[in-house]
């Protein structure tokens, strides 16, 4: 699916939280403590040094051109700020597990899930909303950080 240039580091960082969410899905059905907890310990790493930067992208500088646009607030928009609430809780929960020692394996499911399906709704149908009624002149003003620290310049 060909999407917008100044969407493209974001669907980058989903390919990657796609990739972590099946790994968490996967580790969910096995019997291994050992492997859940190094499993969740990589997605947490990962949620902190990357997905949070993400969500920040998305609500501060991607959403309002969105919201500048479309009056009411389209549902799926609506969707998707609960579910990054929801997967900011799920994270909560992880990170309290693994302190624990235990996680379990219905915690790992649940993320992995949520992260795929709210992915997936973002891919399909929130970017896809985006590219028709945000204006490509604001489009092309978003600037996203270099996914290697330093901002990048539309």
């Amino acid at each position: 699916m060909k999407r917008h240039d100044a969407l493209i580091p974001l669907s980058h960082d989903h390919h990657h939280a796609l990739a972590h969410a099946r790994r968490l899905r996967r580790s969910a059905d096995s019997d291994d403590a050992d492997g859940r907890l190094a499993r969740a310990g990589d997605f947490l790493r990962f949620f902190s040094e990357d997905t949070l930067r993400h969500f920040r992208e998305e609500e501060e500088l991607l959403f309002p051109m969105l919201l500048e646009r479309a009056d009411p607030p389209p549902d799926v928009l609506v969707q998707i700020l609960i579910e990054h609430v929801r997967i900011h809780g799920l994270v909560r929960r992880l990170s309290s597990e693994v302190e624990s020692g235990s996680v379990e394996s219905d915690t790992l499911l649940e993320t992995g899930k949520l992260l795929q399906f709210h992915i997936r709704l973002e891919e399909r149908t929130l970017f896809p909303l985006i590219e028709e009624l945000v204006t490509e002149q604001d489009l092309g003003r978003l600037t996203l950080a270099d996914r290697r620290g330093a901002p990048s310049q539309p």
